[in-house]
């Protein structure tokens, strides 16, 4: 069967968390052999807001002129960070806002949903012409309006955040959308040469764990680092956030947006957005 071609495409704002997004868009190139696209969003500032010519003016041009060298400064910065990295092609879009929404993330779901394959790689929050990539707003946007997987990735100071990925985490509760989850995660693991660890979180009975874990086993695929199972107990938010920052070394978290089972209904709101917003490691969600 024919391996998915990928395209990770990393919105970049010369953020440090941005900063870590393209080093985490690395480590996942070579994973999964997928090409990266580097992608800036440049807003419209005030002084463009009108077509009129009236309205434009010699300060007006020089600003906009200013803004684009600055962009592509953080374009630039973001390529020489990957040179030598990468397995496979390298693309740089610079992006402006032709309907003047000041809207980045719009303009950033628009360009991702165009691309088959498509993975965004993108810092939790940041400073910048993008303003903040803080979840609630345009990282919020993009994890719920892609039509592709979505990775967040924070700037934080630990081990589970630190240098390459050493271990994948798979959350899976008997839902599709976890078995697609480790679908995905199988395939960085192996790419990584890395081992796969697969969590489930119950309140109460646990009958059909075993189950659980070999459906999941079915779904990752032959994993030559190796695959651990791990049980946990009590609210699953809690045990799963408390699990991954408990991790000594660099991880990836892949989940799934939303399951039944075990999780009840772990939709963005719950779950997924308590991982997504507080696990110190990189969490990718797929559809």
């Amino acid at each position: 069967m024919k391996t998915e071609e990928h395209t990770l495409v990393v919105p970049v704002d010369g953020s440090a968390h941005s900063g870590r997004a393209v080093d985490v868009a690395a480590e996942l190139a070579h994973g999964l052999g997928a090409r990266v696209q580097l992608l800036h969003v440049m807003p419209a500032g005030p002084a463009e807001l009108s077509d009129i010519p009236a309205n434009r003016s010699v300060t007006s041009d020089g600003d906009l002129a200013e803004k684009r060298a600055a962009a592509e400064q953080v374009l630039e910065s973001a390529r020489r960070q990957l040179a030598g990295k990468l397995p496979g092609d390298l693309d740089t879009r610079l992006l402006e806002d032709p309907e003047h929404q000041h809207d980045p993330a719009s303009t950033i779901i628009q360009q991702v949903n165009a691309i088959p394959g498509a993975i965004v790689v993108m810092g939790s929050r940041g400073l910048g012409e993008v303003r903040k990539f803080l979840l609630g707003s345009i990282g919020d946007a993009v994890v719920h309006k892609a039509h592709h997987p979505v990775t967040l990735v924070h700037a934080d100071q630990h081990p589970a955040n630190t240098g390459g990925v050493e271990q994948v985490l798979v959350p899976v509760d008997g839902s599709e959308q976890s078995f697609q989850a480790a679908r995905l995660a199988g395939r960085v693991a192996r790419g990584r040469g890395v081992p796969v660890e697969l969590l489930f979180c119950h309140e109460g009975d646990s009958t059909g764990t075993p189950a659980i874990f070999d459906q999941a086993r079915a779904a990752l695929g032959d994993v030559p680092a190796g695959i651990r199972e791990q049980e946990l107990s009590g609210p699953p938010a809690t045990a799963l956030l408390d699990h991954v920052n408990d991790q000594r070394k660099p991880s990836l978290l892949v989940m799934g947006r939303r399951g039944m089972s075990g999780w009840q209904e772990a939709l963005l709101g719950s779950v997924s957005r308590t991982l997504l917003s507080k696990s110190v490691c990189p969490v990718m969600v797929t559809r």
